[in-house]
């Protein structure tokens, strides 16, 4: 199911699949509309903006172990794929929960999930919160993976964009990075305990942007596939993948005990 959300100058549809952003149109003063998101067309990525969680990036061996038994999983968790309960709606936000009861196979601890979009202006966000209700320990890992229509002119080139970090993050000393076609040809690339406040996907003609904010994040990942077939996704994490296939033991997991949450926000703003 559906749902649409408006501030005059965006407007957003949300699938409750995931509670994934699905579209994001940025509406000009005179009525014209871009739009901004990533698609999922073209037989490349068929996903638009899906939330990572309990887990960031994959498995090793597609398996996390608990309690002595392999329990197999994909990449970023299962709350994307599952259905999710939308349980408030006004013209400008949506609220969804999704409860899992725990499952010895898939997940064995049960939690709710509660994730809330609303656009004011020209910028997007989306607050997430989970919460352990299992009478056990929970490892959770939280994480955003919003991707964006690239190039933002139709017909441009990846050369026609650039990253631009808030401060200067990269070798060098520079602020810049630079979307060459074979960038993304060995997978992501992760930025780890940054400065910047945001980073953003900018037009070099135009000057026109769409900001994630980072501020908070302690891993921030650019990913694309090879030739960068429409789209570059920005992606603030609370936690990231590491070996082994101890939940608790990867980068910035969470153990969160009976009652406890875990939260973010993800702040994205669309210039165009």
């Amino acid at each position: 199911m559906f749902s649409t959300i408006n501030s005059g100058e965006l407007r957003v549809t949300v699938n409750s699949l995931g509670a994934e952003l699905w579209a994001v149109q940025a509406i000009a003063p005179g009525g014209e509309e871009t739009e901004c998101l990533w698609d999922g067309s073209g037989g490349h990525w068929p996903r638009r903006a899906p939330l990572c969680f309990p887990w960031c990036g994959r498995l090793e061996g597609d398996y996390f172990e608990h309690a002595g038994r392999k329990c197999p999983g994909g990449g970023h968790g299962f709350a994307r794929d599952l259905e999710h309960e939308l349980t408030a709606s006004s013209a400008d936000s949506v609220t969804y929960r999704l409860a899992w009861p725990g499952d010895g196979g898939r997940w064995p601890w049960a939690f709710e999930l509660s994730t809330a979009h609303r656009v004011e202006g020209r910028t997007l966000i989306t607050e997430c919160s989970a919460v352990n209700r299992s009478s056990e320990a929970m490892p959770a890992q939280l994480g955003f993976h919003p991707g964006f229509r690239y190039p933002m002119t139709p017909g441009g080139t990846p050369q026609d964009c650039l990253v631009r970090f808030e401060r200067p993050e990269l070798p060098g000393g520079t602020d810049v990075f630079r979307l060459d076609e074979d960038v993304f040809d060995n997978d992501s690339i992760c930025f780890e305990r940054i400065e910047s406040e945001w980073v953003q996907l900018e037009e070099r003609a135009t000057g026109r942007y769409i900001r994630v904010r980072t501020a908070g994040f302690p891993f921030v990942l650019l990913w694309s596939q090879p030739k960068i077939p429409g789209f570059v996704c920005i992606e603030p994490w609370l936690g990231y993948p590491g070996p082994g296939h101890d939940l608790a033991r990867r980068p910035g997991a969470r153990l969160l005990g009976p009652g406890e949450s875990i939260s973010a926000s993800l702040m994205i703003t669309f210039a165009v």
